[in-house]
């Protein structure tokens, strides 16, 4: 970003800080697989649900069919030595070949089949890393001896943001309670993205080009599951805690509450009923931090007394291609609608008394819920030096 400007303060100085998550070391338990199902519409009320005494297990390795493949190879391998095998004891003369050939033919064909066997095991048996839900904790359990990691309990209130790259082909679902923020994402080819089309429908459309879409858990390794397991995972967030999907909860620098839901936005110690009349407006602006320049995107909310700036770094304006070959596909009208939401005017730059800045990867959730709230009969605009 270059060098800062002596006694200049640094506009996002501000930036919400999140608490470590605590991470504790157990064996993780016995794990199995979950089929999938539909993501559960969202009930009016937000009434905790009790959870079920057994632990569900949600691997965070991908399904990858290429073993399955492999092992399908090996199973064909293993007919020939078997019939060699058989040849050699109706018509070998000798002794020692009618004996000891035949079995070590019969034994590397057994040896073939139990390398396949052993790769159409389940993933959760093979790889030991993934999501537990036991009890009221949703836990991150690593490999061996890696330990687990606390990422939300369902007894608490916890919120759910679903994000989405502009070809709706990565959906990341961002975890946030009391104790932090962290994320899990899914891959999704064309064959998924119909299958889960009301899912990838619910997500905000960010650029491609977001760190946070790769999803790295606490352990520094991404989390990343199926779509069918992701879609399991949601559906059983959403009956512990149905308004989960339309909420995040966070804290800023100063410990003042950053949160959204359906009903109100909190953010710098202000709070918008999003049920009554508001006014806001998309900008970007520029300052100038020592020798560089910095590019900012904000999000200017009024409403009665109460106004503030949502501020964060200004992201790639059209999403990246993935490769030379790329093309980017017909985007849905949802995809449409965030991207629109993404624009702004340029201003000048905000009061910096008035600025909360927050994670770029919530703003576009932020003005969606914004642009969903009435507004009032004649909008009076933040007039412009």
């Amino acid at each position: 970003m270059g060098r800062e400007a002596k006694g200049q303060k640094d506009p996002l100085g501000s930036v919400a800080t999140l608490p470590p998550i605590e991470a504790r070391a157990q064996e993780p338990p016995p794990a199995t697989g979950w089929p999938a199902a539909p993501l559960a519409g969202q009930p009016a009320s937000d009434e905790a649900v009790t959870p079920p005494p057994e632990t569900r297990w949600f691997d965070a390795t991908a399904p990858d069919l290429s073993p399955a493949r492999g092992a399908g190879a090996r199973r064909l391998w293993s007919i020939p030595l078997l019939v060699a095998a058989l040849v050699l004891v109706a018509t070998a003369r000798s002794v020692t070949v009618r004996v000891l050939l035949p079995v070590a033919l019969v034994a590397a064909a057994g040896a073939l089949l139990a390398r396949g066997r052993r790769h159409l095991l389940p993933a959760a048996q093979a790889s030991r890393r993934g999501l537990s839900l036991d009890g009221d904790r949703l836990l991150l359990r690593g490999k061996g001896s890696a330990g687990e990691h606390v990422l939300l309990t369902t007894r608490e209130r916890f919120g759910v943001t679903l994000l989405a790259t502009p070809r709706r082909d990565r959906i990341v679902a961002l975890l946030t309670s009391s104790a932090g923020m962290s994320s899990v994402g899914a891959s999704f080819d064309g064959p998924a993205r119909r299958a889960f089309a009301a899912l990838l429908d619910r997500a905000s459309v960010v650029g491609s080009d977001e760190v946070g879409l790769e999803a790295i858990g606490p352990d520094g390794e991404p989390i990343s599951l199926g779509p069918a397991v992701l879609a399991a995972l949601l559906e059983e967030l959403t009956q512990r805690s149905p308004g989960c999907l339309d909420r995040f909860l966070l804290t800023d620098a100063r410990g003042a509450a950053l949160s959204l839901d359906s009903r109100e936005l909190r953010a710098g110690g202000r709070v918008f009923d999003l049920t009554a009349p508001l006014e806001w407006r998309a900008f970007v602006f520029q300052e100038a931090l020592g020798q560089a320049v910095a590019v900012y995107q904000g999000t200017w909310v009024r409403q009665g007394t109460s106004e503030l700036f949502l501020v964060c770094l200004l992201p790639a304006m059209t999403p990246a291609l993935d490769g030379l070959g790329a093309s980017v596909g017909p985007l849905d009208r949802g995809a449409l609608r965030d991207l629109r939401l993404m624009q702004g005017t340029p201003e000048s730059p905000p009061p910096a008394e008035q600025r909360v800045a927050i994670d770029r990867l919530l703003m576009v959730p932020i003005r969606s819920a914004l642009d969903k709230a009435p507004r009032p009969a004649a909008q009076t605009y933040r007039a412009r030096a």
